[in-house]
């Protein structure tokens, strides 16, 4: 039978995703399962690395039933996955043995604080293009081998195996004969040297580090490994392995430098394609890091905004402002725009530019006549002047793409694009980062070429408003100030 078919599975940090494409690179069919987050204390973020195996394994097998495809017609497996997170496993077993410590984790804050000096944060900016943060994945390795003994040592023995979530699946699906990472996941550890491409010594010394087996790294797509035949009744090819935001920046078409897409999730991810050289001098308060490596790599400029969809979900469970995110959205039209509300969500520090994990949240500007709708208003412009504030370091223009979750809405998209005075294209394409993941195990498996996706006419535009430009401004200026008395308390 000829294989002429890919499934791409999103690994996010709220659920698995998995698509299938035929050899047009036509959507066949989409599944997904929710993936339980865990809070065991404050700032603790963790899951069940067997769960997402778990989960990874159901959604392929449901595609495979909803779209009649026989796994042996199935030309190429692709993951994405959200990055940074930790996960450790024993070599033998392939037994998980720590929950995954994902990547809003904040435990290791403390550890990382002890090599937090100006010297450490230039040469970590030159060696891995990020800065120094409790959200990449070398603090928290820092973190096991101070407070888990017995797993410090595991690791130093080679007997427990650690990588972040595409190794661990990668490992899983392969029946441990693969234990890798691509270039773009090993560009988010803060071990990974994004100039020379390889694990860099002197970092591993920097985080005072005996991390066993380092994963190998492999390119982005290609011939990788095989899906073991017990998993699917056939051997499937693995041909693709990306970040998810590198997946999402695929999947939207942004292969050529300069273009800009941004995804609405728990976080909001603004991306731009940053070409085939590193242009450190352009990154301001932004990550330089890897999209892909294919025949070479292609590197990004990232803006990471911690809280976007988030903060709605606090409004929610929190506040008990409103009965769901939806909710939220239809109140906030409600608003007064001249309201003089501003919410900043510090709630577990802010990421880019200001890479401060001790700022806190607030809501300022409340009066008397303030009500839900006004603080619903301050939420989503809290979402989009985030974005425009990367955008504006990132001294980019053109139109940006996006999608995620709030992407869905027309009022918050009209929203962004007024504030960024820049149009704003959500793709017709429901899932943009499996669709990218899938778009790459195609070109892995050589069904089409590395630099085209399919592109669609049903894409929506919405172009910025002038007569909205003075007073959005004025509130920007103003948020930004709120932003400044922010960074100054600390907890």
């Amino acid at each position: 039978m000829t294989r002429d078919h890919v499934i791409g599975i999103d690994q996010g940090t709220s659920g698995t995703k998995a698509v299938m494409l035929d050899g047009k690179g036509r959507m066949l069919g989409q599944t997904a399962r929710a993936l339980p987050v865990s809070h065991p204390a404050p700032g603790l973020v963790e899951q069940d690395a067997e769960a997402m195996v778990a989960n990874v394994l159901d959604c392929a097998r449901e595609l495979l039933d909803i779209t009649t495809v026989p796994a042996s017609a199935v030309a190429g497996f692709g993951i994405d996955n959200h990055t940074e997170s930790l996960v450790l496993w024993e070599r033998d077993t392939g037994r998980p043995v720590h929950p995954v410590i994902v990547w809003q984790c904040r435990r290791s804050t403390g550890v990382t604080a002890e090599i937090d000096t100006p010297d450490n944060r230039r040469f970590i900016r030159d060696r891995t293009g990020l800065d120094l943060d409790p959200t990449f994945t070398a603090t928290k390795l820092r973190w096991i081998m101070r407070y888990e003994p017995e797993i410090a040592r595991a690791l130093a023995r080679g007997e427990v195996l650690w990588g972040t979530v595409d190794s661990w699946l990668l490992w899983r699906l392969s029946d441990g004969a693969l234990h890798a990472t691509d270039y773009s996941n090993a560009s988010r550890t803060m071990l990974f040297n994004i100039g020379s491409l390889a694990w860099d010594s002197d970092l591993v010394a920097l985080f005072d580090l005996d991390p066993g087996t380092m994963p190998r790294v492999i390119p982005s797509g290609g011939m990788i490994a095989t899906c073991a035949r017990r998993h699917f009744g056939a051997q499937i090819p693995l041909t693709a392995v990306l970040g998810d935001q590198q997946a999402s920046l695929f999947g939207h078409g942004c292969l050529h430098e300069g273009a800009v897409k941004s995804t609405y999730g728990t976080g909001a991810f603004v991306w731009m394609n940053g070409g085939h050289e590193r242009r450190t001098s352009a990154v301001a308060g932004g990550l330089e890091t890897i999209a892909w490596h294919l025949d070479q790599p292609t590197y990004a400029l990232e803006g990471f905004v911690m809280y976007a969809g988030a903060i709605l979900d606090w409004l929610v469970n929190r506040l008990r402002l409103c009965g769901d995110a939806s909710e939220v959205i239809d109140r906030a039209q409600g608003a007064d725009t001249r309201s003089g509300v501003i919410l900043v969500p510090a709630f577990q520090g802010l990421a880019s530019p200001w890479w401060n994990p001790h700022a806190r949240a607030a809501v300022m500007g409340l009066d008397a006549s303030s009500d839900d709708s006004d603080v619903c208003l301050a939420a989503l412009e809290a979402i989009c002047f985030q974005v425009k504030h990367v955008l504006d370091d990132m001294k980019t223009d053109g139109a940006v793409r996006v999608d995620g979750g709030l992407a869905r809405s027309d009022h918050f998209l009209q929203l962004q694009a007024d504030i960024l005075a820049r149009p704003v294209i959500r793709s017709a394409h429901p899932e943009l980062t499996a669709y990218g993941i899938a778009r790459m195990a195609g070109v892995g498996a050589g069904l089409w070429a590395g630099d085209t996706t399919e592109s669609t006419e049903d894409d929506t535009h919405f172009e910025p408003r002038e007569t909205m430009r003075s007073n959005l401004d004025e509130r920007y200026q103003a948020w930004c100030r709120a932003v400044e008395l922010c960074l100054e308390v600390r907890k």
